[in-house]
């Protein structure tokens, strides 16, 4: 009996953890990208919306940044690719906001993507250095048009879009469409940098207010009006 116990502890714990990733060897480093626009339906002249976004990473967490108008407007997303969520902090001029999602919810700037059918191809590229796989983002009953993502397999994250529409794709984004509110934007990498990154970055701010995800896009709605 007591050989037995001892059988079933060993199993439990030898199952436990198959289940979980091991991310101590993720690699650290910055990502950053260029911003075209496909389409600006905003009151926001284009030259005035954000040119720069900036990807950051180190183990099971990454923020991904974007700034605008001239430095009044940030706004950022902090995956835990570990825990499945996703924080949302918005700072516009001398506020400041950050809203928690639960998990395996979408951050909010996929909120018109929850229906997409990723379609991979064999064609390649080279973005930023680094090689690219292709696929093909088509929207599920909808009319919106097909776009192209990039991806690759040389910086070797562990659940890299967990939590996000494209985790079907086993790879770092580094060419994809955002949408925000009224205006999409063609996000591709210009740069990779390995370098070491701070826990810190992950971290919310002691300034910023909780607020509810409606209150997060009512804010963001009425900024891109």
């Amino acid at each position: 009996m007591k050989h037995r116990i001892l059988i079933i502890i060993a199993l439990f714990f030898v199952l436990v953890s198959c289940g979980t990733l091991d991310f101590s060897d993720q690699p650290q480093g910055i990502i950053e990208y260029d911003v075209t626009y496909v389409t600006n339906k905003s009151s926001m002249p284009t030259n005035l919306l954000p040119k720069h976004v900036v990807l950051k990473f180190h183990a099971h967490k990454s923020i991904t940044t974007i700034e605008g108008f001239m430095g009044m407007f940030i706004f950022s997303n902090i995956s835990d690719f570990k825990r499945h969520t996703n924080i949302t902090l918005l700072k516009v001029i001398d506020k400041k906001y950050y809203y928690e999602g639960s998990k395996n919810e979408y951050p909010i700037f996929f909120e018109d993507m929850s229906k997409i059918k990723i379609i991979n191809t064999n064609d390649k590229n080279i973005i930023a250095g680094l090689t690219c796989k292709k696929a093909l983002i088509t929207y599920l009953n909808s009319e919106k048009d097909t776009f192209e993502v990039y991806y690759t397999n040389d910086i070797d994250l562990k659940n890299p879009n967990k939590g996000t529409p494209f985790e079907e794709i086993d790879g770092v984004l580094l060419a994809f469409n955002l949408k925000l509110n009224t205006v999409e934007m063609r996000i591709t990498a210009n740069k990779y940098l390995p370098e070491p990154v701070s826990t810190a970055e992950f971290e919310v701010p002691d300034n910023y207010v909780e607020i509810s995800r409606k209150k997060m896009m009512s804010v963001l709605s009425k900024l891109l009006e």
